[in-house]
């Protein structure tokens, strides 16, 4: 079960509070991008996101956006932040964010990893040995392979409260 157990599980990933984050020693947030910093949908930033970079800049906490998805689709919706990409990163396997902590000589201790899935992002964090960040979905519709990871992803949530008394909190 501790491979799907995220550190946290918040509400939304805007609640991530950079002034609380640069005191739990964090520098860096590794950051899936459907449906955890945009719509699966949409292919540009909300105000609410380019706010929120702008934020995480002011406290010198690198946003680095770790996604399954190609270079093109990436860079499309977030070419006006500035922030790192990782495409292809075969999430649920550990190897792009190991390679990222490792080359950029960041401690684990500093990086959190931010989804919306259990089954890709947080399995992917736990395995690499950084701190998951569970936030629940901006949208309600997924892509149709999506939906059958949010089918077992249900039971799964139920178990962790009750094994581990994890609940959703609004903020960190």
């Amino acid at each position: 079960m501790a491979i799907v157990k995220p550190t946290y599980m918040i509400n939304n990933t805007f609640n991530l509070k950079p002034e609380k984050l640069k005191l739990m020693g964090i520098t860096h947030i590794l950051s899936d991008l459907d449906n955890t910093l945009i719509p699966w949908n949409s292919s540009e930033p909300s105000q609410e996101l380019i706010d929120w970079v702008r934020e995480l800049n002011k406290y010198h906490i690198e946003l680095v956006i770790v996604s399954n998805n190609n270079h093109t689709r990436i860079h499309k919706a977030v070419e006006s932040l500035d922030v790192k990409i990782i495409s292809r990163a075969k999430k649920p396997l550990p190897f792009a964010i190991k390679n990222f902590v490792n080359l950029s000589s960041v401690s684990k201790k500093r990086v959190l990893f931010v989804g919306d899935q259990l089954l890709t992002d947080i399995i992917a964090g736990n395995l690499s040995g950084v701190k998951t960040v569970l936030v629940k979905p901006l949208v309600d519709t997924d892509l149709r392979k999506t939906r059958v990871n949010r089918f077992f992803e249900r039971p799964l949530l139920k178990l962790i409260n009750k094994i581990y008394k994890l609940t959703w909190k609004e903020n960190i």
